[in-house]
């Protein structure tokens, strides 16, 4: 199979919306609605905060992913600059599903939830579209998404996994080298568990994605004192 991995480009944001959906069905982000993902998936291209992959056959796309280099600053971005765009169809999710107010106050927490320092990235979201499953996509995707945190100084990419999900528990426990899990906590009516896995480790697969992003992001680094610095 052909497949090319590059960076996500703008126009195939709505397909990648389609494969969030596809792959988490009734989950918080899913349940606030299109248009709030198709907003948050934008950001992930504009922000330099963060970047959108995409993996594509036959100029399909297949599979996607987005890292937040930092979750602090990109949700904190976020909140101030997209979130009022989507209030409206947000609010009419949540009169719909009222519960879904309890988990938007988790969410606003978000990043005191993974608890990642600077110079750690998060994964947003990993999926494949189903008719592409089993034939090793996320794996090598993953392979992409660490060449980025690598060029942009990345220690750790760090994966927040519903506990039922056996399919990314098993790509990280067999196919990330050096993981351990960091802490497991209750979000959004789930269990959570928050692994993390040094980028160091697997530097030996790491590639870089085809193609140039959007908006480069941040590259970490740290002063002569160790202090973080973003570039």
């Amino acid at each position: 199979m052909n497949l090319e991995y590059r960076y996500l480009p703008p126009e195939f944001v709505p397909d990648a919306v389609d494969i969030h959906i596809e792959g988490q069905p009734g989950t918080m982000l899913t349940l606030l609605g299109r248009p709030f993902l198709l907003e948050l998936y934008r950001a992930t291209l504009y922000s330099r905060w963060a970047e959108g992959f995409g993996v594509f056959h036959n100029g399909q796309l297949v599979a996607q992913a987005a890292m937040a280099a930092s979750s602090a600053h990109f949700f904190g971005e976020f909140k101030r600059r997209r979130l009022w765009r989507v209030s409206l169809p947000v609010a009419a999710a949540i009169f719909k599903a009222p519960r879904l107010l309890k988990y938007i106050g988790q969410s606003w927490r978000y990043a005191d939830l993974t608890r990642s320092p600077d110079g750690e990235c998060d994964v947003i979201f990993l999926g494949v579209k189903r008719e592409y499953m089993r034939h090793g996509i996320a794996p090598e995707l993953v392979n992409y998404m660490f060449g980025w945190a690598h060029l942009h100084g990345m220690k750790s990419a760090n994966f927040m996994v519903d506990k039922r999900n056996r399919a990314v528990r098993w790509l990280v426990s067999h196919k990330l080298k050096g993981f351990y899990l960091a802490h497991e906590f209750e979000a959004y009516g789930r269990t959570m568990l928050f692994y993390k896995v040094p980028i160091a480790d697997n530097l030996d697969t790491a590639k870089m994605p085809a193609g140039e992003p959007v908006v480069p992001a941040y590259t970490y680094t740290e002063d002569e004192n160790g202090n973080p610095r973003w570039i």
